[in-house]
């Protein structure tokens, strides 16, 4: 684990430098192009031919986990859009979270500042953004976006707008003004900088302004150019589990010089199946960059196609993922709605057999709901010792005590009360295998416990409207991903004026997906929102909170992450490395804009 331990400090001593702040499809070969119906659309929306057709060596092709759904919403606003799908990867940002460094970059934004007390946040965007038919993009648009949202409680930002915004305004072409509600101090890190994965989306005004209901909008008529953006590549063609974009020529940030113009000149998200097919497509060059594989297929991979790189060059070769694995609760469903009945799952789980099985050994157990970086563990010192203990053994005694003391008692194989079998569904992510086999661990532990724990494989967009909606009893997953530096973005996430009802999206600060609601903590979490860094009082807080959190469980927490995230060599070079940290080596984040301008043709 010394070589993760090392990982780890590099990647997060960004935290001093910020200080207070689908079906299978074939991929174009050398001589050959796309299907002639690309060609043809591209002729429609006068994208260059050439791109269309580009070779093998000018295309880099990315692999998804899950088919594609929704291919006909492109609506970042709304649920089941598609924007993971190269909307998100490959759009500009107004400003960026580096990974490597620490630093937050400047992109779409020349500043982003605040007054004294953090209510009033200033952007100057730079100039000679345009999007791609040509238009400017300006104050207008930001404003436009955001008052959007503000105003129409189906879209997706409005309840976090709400909580914090108080009023946007323009000031000139270049210049916004947000009025706070109250002090932020995470503004920028929050809302822009895709610190977790996730930025706010601009849409153009002289579009969307005629828009007769933004909540059904789709977004989505190629021959109009939508959706449209203003980063170095737009949308071509959509297939049934493919999406195929090319180079924007014009691109305002090669234009005015802030970046160079990427090479590739076509990028393609491709779903082929399973992983055992992801792998077999990746052998033979089908792809370029992969999603988070196994120990196992990455040695297989290596093994026959010695062009693959990890993102570290020896054990445990992976790149240390901010989102902490927990299993997510169904706090609204019974018997899950009694914390004694969460620690049962607590007590049964063996942390160290997932670890050793589950992730062939390239990760740590996570008995914390935050990412074990250096940067938080100020924090992690904070919950005491006796209580980590309870994290790192399986004590099924404990688990046995809590249960006779309920009623249950044990017949034949499984825990019984009132004739009935005491078990539990866990939803997995298809496709994402570190959480299939963490349920497999984690099922088979429960099973021999004597709770029939049953797995249930869901496709990405139905997984994840199961959890916004409460259609689960629990979830192998990442759910309490936020913090990086300090404890508000994680401990946010089981915040809650009220519990959603079951079959009702949950919406922040309102609600949250695992239907846990305690006032005390949500007080809490309310205070510490307002504090810096290093305010003495956030560390009070922040202990009270966890005990209450510890005292609950609404959340299990069950590993470290990790990714394992391999990268082709055969037609493109200059990934990002351990030893080459100039962006995260990841393609499902809006951070992987940054690195389209960085790789380079080995042709």
């Amino acid at each position: 684990m010394k070589s993760l331990h090392r990982l780890i400090s590099i990647c997060v001593s960004f935290s001093i430098l910020l200080g207070a702040c689908g079906g299978a499809t074939t991929a174009p070969s050398d001589a050959e192009a796309p299907a002639a119906a690309a060609e043809s659309q591209g002729e429609e929306m006068g994208m260059p031919e050439d791109y269309l057709n580009a070779s093998r060596a000018e295309t880099v092709i990315l692999d998804r986990t899950s088919p594609l759904q929704g291919g006909d919403n492109w609506n970042p606003y709304v649920p089941g859009n598609s924007i993971g799908w190269g909307m998100s990867e490959f759009s500009d940002v107004l400003t960026l979270l580096n990974y490597g460094t620490g630093e937050i970059e400047n992109w779409m934004a020349e500043s982003l500042t605040p007054n004294e007390d953090h209510t009033v946040w200033t952007l100057k965007l730079r100039p000679g953004i345009t999007w791609h038919d040509g238009e400017s993009f300006t104050a207008d648009d930001v404003v436009f976006s955001t008052e959007l949202q503000l105003n129409n409680e189906a879209l997706g930002r409005h309840f976090a707008y709400k909580e914090w915004i108080e009023s946007v305004e323009k000031v000139d072409d270049l210049t916004v003004v947000y009025n706070l509600k109250k002090s932020n101090v995470r503004f920028k890190l929050e809302r822009f900088s895709d610190n977790i994965c996730g930025v706010d989306y601009f849409v153009p005004k002289h579009i969307w302004e005629n828009v007769e209901d933004p909540a059904t909008f789709k977004n989505f008529d190629l021959e109009k150019g939508l959706p449209m953006g203003t980063g170095p590549y737009k949308l071509a063609k959509v297939t049934e589990n493919e999406t195929i974009w090319v180079r924007h020529d014009d691109w305002w940030a090669a234009e005015t010089g802030i970046k160079k113009l990427p090479e590739p000149k076509q990028l393609i998200m491709s779903y082929t199946g399973t992983e055992e097919v992801r792998l077999a497509t990746a052998i033979e060059n089908g792809y370029d960059g992969l999603h988070d594989i196994t120990f196992g297929s990455f040695q297989a991979l290596t093994a026959q196609n010695p062009a693959w790189i990890a993102f570290q060059d020896e054990m445990p070769f992976v790149w240390p993922d901010p989102c902490a694995r927990s299993l997510s609760v169904n706090n609204a469903v019974e018997p899950w709605n009694d914390s004694e009945m969460r620690w049962v799952l607590n007590y049964v789980m063996d942390r160290q057999q997932i670890i050793d099985i589950a992730y062939e050994g390239t990760s740590i157990m996570g008995p914390y709901p935050f990412p074990l970086y250096p940067s938080m563990q100020r924090f992690a010192d904070l919950v005491p010792a006796e209580t980590i203990a309870k994290f790192t053994q399986p004590d099924l005694a404990k688990a046995e005590e809590i249960l006779i003391a309920k009623g249950y008692e044990k017949t034949d194989t499984y825990w019984t009360k009132d004739g009935e079998e005491l078990s539990l569904e866990i939803q997995v992510y298809e496709g994402i295998s570190e959480l299939e086999r963490v349920a497999d661990v984690y099922g088979e532990q429960l099973q021999r416990f004597g709770i029939n724990a049953i797995k249930v494989k869901l496709i990405g967009g139905t997984w994840g409207d199961n959890l916004a909606t409460g259609n689960y009893e629990a979830q192998s997953g990442w759910q309490t991903c936020g913090s990086i530096v300090e404890p508000w973005n994680t401990l946010r996430q089981l915040r809650a004026d009220e519990v959603a009802p079951i079959g009702e999206r949950f919406q922040l600060p309102h609600s949250n997906r695992f239907r846990w609601h305690n006032p005390e903590f949500s007080q809490i979490v309310d205070q510490i929102s307002e504090l810096g860094w290093d305010d003495p009082l956030l560390f009070e807080l922040t202990t009270r909170a966890l005990e209450i959190y510890y005292d609950e469980i609404p959340v299990i927490p069950t590993a470290q992450s990790k990714k394992l995230v391999p990268f082709n060599t055969t037609y493109w070079s200059n990934w990002p490395t351990i030893d080459n940290y100039y962006q995260r080596p990841v393609i499902w984040c809006p951070s992987f804009v940054g690195i389209l301008p960085e790789i380079t043709s080995t042709q």
